[in-house]
């Protein structure tokens, strides 16, 4: 009987559980079920926090980013009026004074550019740039301070960080994109034959997937407090468009730059007459050293070969810099002053080796920077009509004329709709212009407010444009 009973009492006991189990699960189901909009609600505050973060951000950039307009379109663009206006590169005002920060390539070897405003306004820029570095300084000026983007820390970045882009794209100025670094240390050889090396080497760029495109280059990449980090330079893309992987120029490796280029005009960089490259896993292993740069070959009669260091020497230090890697050993010689001596450390058959150089001046590489014919007149620049550019107008060879090679926006030129690229400027008034020089001669004569009557011809139809000199 009482085992009857406790066998009784034991089931209402395992029943009376798995009803409280129940009980319980459901309380649990309840509470689970109550806190899914609260964790929602929390989740969607934390993303319109970053939201606006970003929209502030882009409050704080956008009226700093520039659109600098082309002086030198490409070939493509001669010819098709609707792209003359349209931006070929970005910069961004790094000071209230009007100093604009862009890429070489963007300016092109020329001493004056066009830049408009995010609030639309255009001025004339005077350019400073730097061929090796590609990088430039644009000024220009107002009677009111300018906005300008505060300069980051590029030290500091570090993958996975934030990466925001702001330029001019093709024509959509003031874009607005977001990704993070996605590397710190990228070296890049780009093919460019309008340098006189054919190359430009870049020795430290990062790498982000923030959505960069032809336009963005000389514009800003941001962190998430609004400061420059780098300047957008080139993407990696077969067709032309941003796939994800884009470069930079880090800041710090520019305010070498813009220090130089606001002082003197141009930048002079160190010389020590080596190729070094960095210490990979094999020669850690040959070599018995973790990092370092491993020095491939000496110039001869260079600083470096007069100092002692030789090839298969491992720099592991410079003063009191560590040099972990190629980079870190370019980035410290090329910023040093020439006539500055170093103290250089190396490992040399395991043995450490102290030496002195005495830096030099590396070679200049820059190229003429040529203002365009009569661009502070009418905005137009000519060309020699050859049989070859004739054929391509669809004009007779045996016209006595220049052709129309760039019209620069925001000119007086630029406002006549009859006169186009690619037009052959037969006569100025009435008198003929058979050539560059007596153009450029019979523009130097003309005086502002003066109405000039251009003749030409745009493939087989003759037409005249009068245009007011300013």
């Amino acid at each position: 009987m009482r085992e009857q009973l406790r066998s009784r009492m034991a089931q209402r006991l395992w029943c009376a559980g798995i009803m409280a189990s129940l009980l319980l699960g459901s309380q649990s189901l309840t509470i689970a079920q109550a806190e899914k909009p609260k964790d929602r609600k929390a989740s969607r505050m934390t993303l319109s926090s970053l939201q606006d973060a970003f929209s502030e951000i882009a409050d704080e950039l956008e009226p700093a980013v520039v659109t600098i307009l082309s002086l030198n379109p490409t070939r493509g663009e001669r010819n098709n009026r609707s792209k003359r206006s349209t931006g070929t590169g970005s910069g961004v005002l790094i000071s209230a004074d009007g100093w604009i920060l862009t890429n070489e390539h963007v300016t092109g070897g020329i001493v004056k550019v066009k830049v408009r405003l995010n609030d639309g306004r255009e001025f004339t820029g005077t350019v400073r740039g730097d061929l090796r570095s590609d990088l430039a300084l644009v000024k220009i000026d107002d009677t009111k301070p300018f906005p300008y983007a505060p300069l980051g820390d590029s030290d500091k970045v570090k993958i996975g960080h934030w990466a925001i882009a702001v330029g001019s794209p093709y024509k959509y100025e003031g874009t607005f994109s977001v990704g993070v670094i996605s590397s710190l240390s990228r070296r890049q050889e780009i093919i460019d034959p309008t340098v006189p090396t054919g190359v430009r080497f870049y020795p430290q760029m990062f790498q982000t997937d923030a959505a960069i495109n032809p336009g963005n280059s000389g514009g800003p990449l941001c962190n998430i407090n609004g400061e420059v980090i780098a300047i957008n330079t080139a993407i990696e893309s077969d067709g032309g468009g941003s796939i994800g992987i884009g470069f930079a120029i880090p800041i710090n490796s520019a305010k070498f730059v813009i220090s130089q280029l606001q002082q003197t005009g141009k930048v002079q960089y160190g010389y020590l007459g080596v190729e070094p490259r960095s210490v990979g896993p094999q020669l850690a292993s040959t070599l018995n050293v973790m990092s370092g740069a491993y020095i491939q070959s000496v110039q001869d009669n260079s600083p470096a070969q007069k100092a002692g260091l030789r090839a298969g020497d491992v720099v592991i230090s410079i003063g009191d810099k560590n040099i972990r890697n190629e980079t870190d050993f370019r980035i410290v010689v090329a910023q040093s002053r020439p006539g500055t001596t170093l103290e250089l450390v190396t490992l040399r058959n395991g043995q450490r080796v102290a030496m002195k150089a005495t830096v030099a001046e590396m070679e200049d590489l820059g190229r003429p920077r040529e203002e365009p014919n009569v661009l502070s007149r009418l905005g137009i620049e000519v060309e020699p009509l050859t049989d070859t550019l004739a054929e391509k107008l669809s004009v007779s060879s045996r016209l006595k004329g220049v052709a129309v090679k760039t019209i620069l926006p925001g000119t007086p030129a630029s406002d006549s709709p009859e006169l186009e690229e690619g037009a052959v400027i037969l006569k100025i008034n009435d008198q003929e212009t058979p050539n560059v020089n007596t153009f450029k001669e019979i523009m130097s004569q003309l005086k502002n407010g003066e109405r000039v009557t251009f003749t030409f011809m745009v493939g087989k139809v003759k037409k005249t444009a009068t245009i007011v000199v300013e």
